[in-house]
């Protein structure tokens, strides 16, 4: 055999060396590389045809090298095979890269396992597609059927779903914009999974859209986990509204009880006590009549708060004659004992609430001027109710010295209790509670509620 000097650079020997012996050449190979290279040789001489192949060979000083190998059989004129010619390239850069690729595309793979993302092309014009082996298992599809076309694939989507995919497909291609959505799988087993795909148009040089690639991600666990934090909130939200109605009952049958029974033993203790006052002699009753007016006052006095705290737990006009009436009494009320002005804008508001609703917009203005009243040293409260088509909106505003809001959310603040309570009433229906304040600037309580919504 004889190499040229191109050769032994590349195999690692002095062109001054002599040619390596077979027994040398076959120890430059690997095993399976020269039973391969062996086998060539052999073919080639014995049928006259020629040959590529690569072969892997590790030079005396160590190093590895990849080289291509094309031979070629030259003839005698009787058709005999006489001599292999051939040529040899170093590919073993090209061979690195190529392990390097394949490195590169398993860890792809393997990441793309571990987080469900797959990724697929589809070329514009041949509506032909490529998908990622992660894809192929998130649509439970055999690698040995191969990728589906284009009407097979939307095959796999949810009614609803495929509507949303063509139009994102249309859209990504007319526009060149990035496209994200959510679609429902149904797979061939009949097992409903649920897909989050982005689509990324990819232009020509004429800026042309000739491709689209996309990700996709099996979001089926976290679509799960929602429908259940959502039954979960559902469950919750069910639980405080039924609390909050039988606090109501609760508040309305003490104050009834208070009302009923002890109101009238109050009247009727009253009116013994001015019975007895006039029938004592006239020197007796000069001597304990200081006495009794004591007693008529505490009982005064005692009749009125027990009045008050019956308003407090359930004033008899929220039930008999409705909100409006029942928040201009409050106001009044709650004017007289803190002696801050409370203007009502309700004249116009026309709109039928339901029962709970009423006690719900109640309670939240009575918690707000409780904390007016508290915090606020305010002046003047304004509280207006509106309805605009079906959005229900009260609004309370007072002049106070106000407070910075931002400063409730930090570490050891306490939103306070009223806040909280206020809030929470609004959510518990259905509501949306916003607060506006700034130091020296008062604050404005807003809530809204949509009348078109189930709202209890």
């Amino acid at each position: 055999m004889l190499w040229s000097e191109e050769i032994l650079d590349i195999l690692g020997f002095s062109s001054t060396q002599r040619t390596p012996s077979a027994a040398e050449r076959a120890a430059l190979h690997t095993r399976e590389s020269w039973a391969r290279f062996d086998a060539a040789l052999e073919h080639a001489t014995t049928t006259g045809e020629g040959f590529q192949i690569d072969v892997e060979l590790v030079r005396p000083d160590g190093l590895q090298r990849w080289l291509t190998v094309q031979g070629e059989a030259e003839t005698d004129d009787d058709g005999r095979v006489v001599r292999v010619v051939g040529i040899a390239q170093d590919i073993t850069e090209h061979k690195d890269i190529e392990a390097a690729l394949r490195a590169s595309e398993r860890r792809l793979q393997e990441a793309q396992a571990l987080c469900s993302v797959g990724n697929w092309e589809l070329e514009r014009d041949t509506a032909k597609m490529t998908w990622s082996i992660e894809v192929f298992r998130m649509f439970d599809r055999p690698e040995s059927l191969g990728v589906p076309d284009l009407n097979e694939a939307m095959c796999y989507y949810a009614p609803e779903s495929l509507e949303r995919t063509r139009d994102a497909f249309w859209h990504a291609i007319d526009t060149g914009e990035r496209c994200t959505l959510e679609q429902e799988v149904h797979l061939h087993s009949g097992e409903v999974r649920h897909h989050a795909t982005v689509i990324v148009p990819i232009p020509d040089a004429s800026g042309r859209i000739r491709r689209l690639f996309g990700t996709v991600q099996d979001i089926t666990d976290r679509k799960r986990l929602e429908l259940e934090r959502s039954k979960q909130l559902g469950h919750v939200a069910d639980l405080s509204r039924r609390l909050v109605m039988m606090q109501e009952r609760e508040r309305r049958r003490l104050a009834s009880e208070l009302h009923e029974r002890a109101s009238p033993n109050l009247a009727a203790l009253q009116l013994t006590i001015s019975n007895l006052a006039s029938a004592l002699p006239p020197d007796v009753l000069a001597e304990v009549e200081p006495l009794l007016d004591d007693i008529d006052g505490l009982l005064a006095d005692t009749t009125a708060g027990i009045r008050e705290i019956s308003t407090e737990l359930r004033p008899a006009t929220l039930d008999h004659a409705g909100l409006l009436p029942a928040l201009q009494d409050y106001a009044d009320l709650f004017g007289q004992r803190s002696g801050i002005d409370v203007t009502l804008d309700i004249d116009d508001f026309e709109a039928a609430l339901s029962p709970n609703l009423q006690s719900v917009l109640f309670r939240i203005v009575q918690e707000a001027l409780t904390n007016c009243a508290k915090h606020a040293s305010a002046g003047s409260i304004r509280i207006g109710l509106t309805c605009h088509g079906s959005e229900l909106h009260l609004l309370i505003v007072d002049d106070g010295i106000g407070f910075e809001p931002a400063v409730l959310a930090e570490p050891g603040s306490s939103p306070g209790l009223g806040l909280l309570t206020m809030r929470e009433r609004a959510e518990f229906v259905g509501g949306r509670f916003e607060l506006t304040s700034r130091p020296g600037q008062g604050t404005e309580i807003r809530v809204s509620f949509d009348l078109q919504q189930d709202t209890p």
